[in-house]
């Protein structure tokens, strides 16, 4: 247990890491952003390093290596980039962030008293913030027109709708699989913080954001299901009538007038998918951006074309100055099967360390995995690799694995004690 005034401190460190989180959506656009990234971040370094007993473990693991691999690459692609100087940028971005999120990484990691329950509540608060900034920002009224008519979508007036989207739709996640891995963890009233989220979710039309709400919920059914010892047959069996009552409950819910958007977005994306219809203009452009990239990863498939210059390609050929809106696209076209495999590696190190602490602790394994399976497949439909908040989502992601490898070393300790 942390006693006070450690426990104050432990409290203050969650309440900055959440504001953190808050920052890198709310705020990412303002110039100043970056330096009270810095500013919190050195804030929580040095509170760890207090909480901690004035002591700091450095050492080389593996969330700091596969980080300097792909920085370091990052930079060399400037060599033969299209056009350096938006590489070299790029390149102070990742490290920036990168800095920023090792100060937070080293800092919880030194703290034995800390479970990684404490990060994911701060993920949590931070989307439900999110939330009610928005509310207060476009108004109920603007926000509920807004799902109405796909037409009518909110803008990208102070942050990303996609991004926000999201953000929202993994606080609801979190709140759901919480309550399953945590221990004595109550579902309200924080729980009632996910009305706001909703109501943002249908203004933004996020199709992305419903996908992860909807996936994420259904399968935190599967993390609770891990508590019970059957075999994946007893355990599909188990879980199916929660499966299909959630699905009766969702497409109750997306027939409400607020989710009229979202469903003509959905629609227009289904077309496209199964070629059965006119898709809009957004999923065209995105397809259209996509195939570009894969066309120039063929021809460049080693190192690419420089990272964060396909936007170049984009303003060329398609006259749309963005990047491709797809992470899996951008990092082919940009930094070729190099980049690729460097970012990705990161993906497969965590799930492989997942797979081998899985009887650690089967409910907190299975959400993470969850989580983590969703991130990737969000890549599908935006690029992600120099988000501020996904970069922090997979610092998390380490802190977890370097939590379940304590927790094994414990255990095995403990059988060892035990037998003797």
């Amino acid at each position: 247990m942390i006693t006070s005034p450690r426990k104050s401190v432990s409290s203050i460190m969650l309440i900055l890491t959440t504001a953190l989180f808050v920052l890198f959506i709310l705020f990412d656009t303002y110039s100043w952003g970056k330096y009270v990234l810095f500013a919190l971040s050195i804030l929580i370094l040095f509170l760890g390093f207090y909480m901690n007993g004035g002591k700091m473990k450095l050492e080389l693991n593996a969330y700091l290596i596969f980080n300097i691999l792909f920085i370091g690459f990052v930079l060399i692609s400037s060599l033969w980039a299209m056009q350096p100087s938006d590489t070299v940028i790029m390149t102070r971005t990742l490290a920036r962030t990168f800095i920023c999120a090792y100060m937070v990484y080293i800092s919880f990691l030194n703290i034995k008293q800390f479970d990684t329950i404490s990060l994911l509540k701060a993920v949590m608060w931070s989307g439900y913030i999110v939330a009610i900034y928005a509310l207060a920002f476009y108004g109920l009224d603007r926000l509920i027109d807004a799902g109405k008519d796909s037409g009518m979508r909110v803008d990208n007036e102070f942050a990303n709708v996609n991004t926000v989207g999201i953000a929202c739709a993994l606080s609801c996640v979190i709140q759901v699989g919480i309550r399953f891995i945590g221990r004595n963890l109550r579902l309200f009233p924080s729980a009632l913080f996910m009305i706001p989220c909703i109501v943002v979710i249908a203004a933004t039309q996020s199709r992305k954001a419903i996908v992860f709400l909807a996936a994420g919920i259904l399968g935190c059914i599967f993390v609770n299901a891990q508590k019970s010892d059957k075999k994946l047959g007893g355990k599909l069996f188990r879980i199916l009538p929660s499966i299909c009552v959630c699905v009766v409950i969702f497409y109750i819910v997306l027939q409400l007038n607020i989710f009229s958007g979202v469903r003509e977005r959905m629609s227009a994306l289904m077309n496209s998918f199964f070629g059965t219809g006119a898709a809009d203009h957004s999923t065209t452009l995105r397809h259209d951006m996509r195939i570009l990239g894969l066309k120039w990863f063929i021809r460049h498939p080693i190192g690419g074309i420089g990272m964060a210059n396909p936007h170049i390609l984009a303003r060329d050929y398609l006259n749309f100055n963005a990047y491709l809106h797809d992470n899996f696209a951008e990092l082919l076209c940009g930094g070729g099967i190099i980049g690729f495999c460097l970012y990705y590696a990161m993906y497969a190190y965590l799930f492989s360390q997942l797979w081998r602490y899985r009887k650690v602790d089967k409910q907190r394994v299975a959400f993470f995995a969850l989580w983590l399976g969703l991130m990737l497949i969000m890549n599908y439909g935006m690029v992600t690799y120099y988000s501020k908040s996904q970069n922090f989502y997979l610092m998390i992601h380490f802190v977890n694995v370097f939590d379940l490898k304590r927790k094994a070393i414990e255990l095995c300790k403990s059988e060892n004690t035990s037998r003797q």
